[in-house]
């Protein structure tokens, strides 16, 4: 049905594994991922008003191998906002949590 997909798959090819001191990497390619400071964004009247769980995340996360959420997100003037991309960049523990927010 994939063709491409089962033809790379074939060839031998695996993915490669990364220490996670190598997250800094995507981190910074993350940063600047059209991302708009704080300024620019209330000038141009971009903005996310509101956010809420579609369907909440297992309560017993960190024993999941897998799991699924949706997280619905919305701008000023309450038209959903479409997220193209993402990626996981790690748990943020309850103690580290209240310090962020």
């Amino acid at each position: 049905m994939f063709g491409i997909q089962e033809s790379i798959q074939r060839s031998g090819s695996s993915m490669k594994e990364e220490p996670i001191g190598g997250m800094n990497a995507v981190r910074s390619w993350m940063q600047g991922a059209g991302l708009l400071d704080a300024t620019t964004a209330a000038q141009s009247g971009v903005g996310l008003a509101r956010a809420h769980f579609e369907k909440q995340p297992p309560s017993n996360l960190r024993k999941s191998n897998f799991f699924h959420f949706v997280l619905a997100l919305y701008d000023r003037q309450g038209q959903p906002v479409e997220i193209e991309r993402t990626s996981f960049v790690g748990f943020v523990e309850k103690e580290k949590a209240s310090a962020i927010f």
